[in-house]
């Protein structure tokens, strides 16, 4: 996911009433007690998993259903609604076994069929998936989504109840990580029809997660309880949760600060360091799966010498770098894939002096020094935050001899621009991976790719993508991303800044909360303290 600016995103009597209300709805006892509080930011278009495509969104939909897999507090992937697979030699077919006694929350047991009724609509064109491009890798995904074939000839099927088999047209080592984004969430086809448009209403909404919906309104919120019918890893600890929908993370903010919400997602990053002395460590700022970088043009000279493009690598002080620039709501980087994807140790700086000084010797090596300083132009978006970072980059450099200025454009002129071939010396760049894995980051760089914009050319590098795309041993992958990363650092095609971080509130309260790459936090695995 292509990144621009850095990026942010009723009372307890009738929160109780929700919760009475769903909680007689599976035919359980309601209490007011053990209510976890969560913000939203933004509204909520739907509740439909297949349609659904923001992370507010996503915060609900991972409470209310169970896909095959899903996430622990520290987004890993474990078995949901299957407990168990089985993947074919060729890494071409999946075989799940669903769990016994599962149920949808009207009492209706889970089925292997309704897995396979559910991806047919995912790819049925009458359906209008958005976030659906990821799975179109079972086979005959992308002919029924372009209606050149039947939704039944989808390599989806099922066996028994309990056994269900997916095909896929080629092999993907990363299938099992979108198995559990909200599009491979299942949905009850046969009450979904019922639903119609009204996807937010809770006496209708029929799922299979942790938590069933109540109610639900833009002003009160989203009521959900805990489901006694799930059969799924853990039980909940907190027996009911509001989510409470804001315009911006300030409303969420003044919210918080009033005791109306235990957690808000994000915050206004203005007067970050204000908002760490106020609230010292229940303000989070941990790493996301993203990295802002400057790309080099490398078939520009004096870019295309890889001593150059590493000596403005080493002269970057990342560390007060992101100190000084985006409030300190971003953390510094020294690679492009973010530590907790690659299969590499962390380089070891040593300290900036020496860095500066292997960088002066690096340039003088490809023929530049005092007599003849390297001059360039960093490339950026508008906005003030950029063009800070720009400038201070350019302080960093200017200790080492390389003399540069910043050149702004709106940034939709920016990025299209160099999607378009324009010419550049440097120019900032962003990428959040779209699954974790280190590849999302690497393929970037791939001869010839969208998003490559410095042109970056290596048969040996994409050589080494190509076997990774496709390695069904994840010993075997491992080690090839790894060489491939190797090259990376060693080439320095591109400058890693900073780390795009997750900002958030959470109480003191709240317990279990884990801060991870996806930034995703399912309620049931949380907790609540007295």
């Amino acid at each position: 996911m292509q990144q621009g600016c850095g990026w942010r995103r009723r009372r307890r009597t009738i929160a109780t009433a929700g919760i009475i209300a769903v909680a007689l709805a599976f035919g359980g006892e309601a209490e007011a007690a053990g209510v976890l509080k969560r913000g939203l930011i933004g509204p909520i278009a739907t509740l439909d998993p297949q349609k659904a495509a923001t992370s507010s969104e996503t915060a609900l939909l991972i409470d209310l259903f169970d896909g095959l897999v899903i996430r622990d507090a520290a987004g890993k992937l474990i078995p949901g609604a299957a407990d168990s697979w089985t993947i074919s030699p060729d890494g071409l077919t999946y075989t799940f076994t669903l769990r016994a006694g599962a149920r949808w929350s009207n009492g209706d047991a889970v089925k292997a069929s309704d897995f396979v009724a559910s991806f047919r609509r995912l790819f049925d064109p009458a359906t209008e998936a958005t976030e659906d491009g990821p799975l179109q890798v079972i086979v005959n995904a992308g002919a029924i989504k372009s209606g050149f074939a039947k939704p039944d000839t989808l390599g989806v099927s099922a066996t028994d109840d309990r056994t269900l088999v997916i095909r896929l047209d080629k092999v993907t080592p990363t299938f099992l990580e979108r198995l559990a984004a909200p599009a491979a969430l299942p949905v009850n086809v046969a009450a979904a029809k019922k639903l119609a448009t009204q996807w937010n209403s809770g006496a209708k909404l029929v799922s299979n997660g942790a938590y069933g919906l109540g109610t639900s309104g833009a002003r009160s919120g989203y009521v959900l309880a805990a489901n006694p019918r799930r059969t799924g890893p853990g039980a909940p600890a907190i027996d009911s949760v509001i989510y409470r929908p804001f315009e911006d993370a300030a409303a969420c903010l003044a919210a918080y600060r009033a005791g109306e919400v235990d957690v808000c997602p994000d915050v206004p990053t203005a007067d970050l360091a204000g908002l760490k002395a106020e609230f010292g460590p229940a303000l989070h700022v941990a790493p996301y799966a993203g990295t802002y970088f400057y790309a080099v043009n490398t078939t520009r000279k004096p870019f295309d010498d890889a001593r150059v493009r590493r000596a403005l690598s080493l002269a970057v002080d990342r560390e007060a770098l992101a100190a000084a620039a985006w409030s300190g709501g971003m953390l510094p980087a020294s690679d492009l894939v973010p530590p907790a994807l690659s299969p590499l140790p962390q380089p070891q700086l040593g300290p900036i002096a020496a860095r500066r000084s292997e960088a002066r010797a690096l340039l003088a090596a490809a023929g530049y020094g005092p007599g003849k300083p390297l001059k360039l132009s960093i490339r950026v978006g508008s906005g003030v935050a950029h063009e800070t970072t720009a400038k201070l980059v350019l302080a960093d450099w200017a200790a080492i001899g390389v003399e540069g200025r910043v050149v702004t454009e709106p940034e939709g002129s920016h990025f299209g621009a160099l999607r378009d071939g324009a010419e550049f010396d440097l120019a900032f760049a962003g990428w959040i991976a779209d699954e974790p894995d280190a590849l999302d980051m690497l393929d970037l760089l791939k001869s010839g790719g969208r998003f490559n914009y410095g042109r970056y050319a290596n048969s040996g590098y994409d050589a080494l993508l190509a076997s990774a795309d496709v390695e069904t041993d994840p010993a075997r992958r491992t080690d090839t991303i790894g060489k491939a990363e190797q090259i990376v650092r060693q080439d320095a095609p591109v400058i890693p800044l900073l780390r795009y971080a997750a900002l958030g509130l959470v109480s003191p309260k709240v317990t279990g909360w884990t801060d991870n790459l996806l930034d995703q936090h399912p309620s049931r695995t949380l907790g609540l303290s007295d």
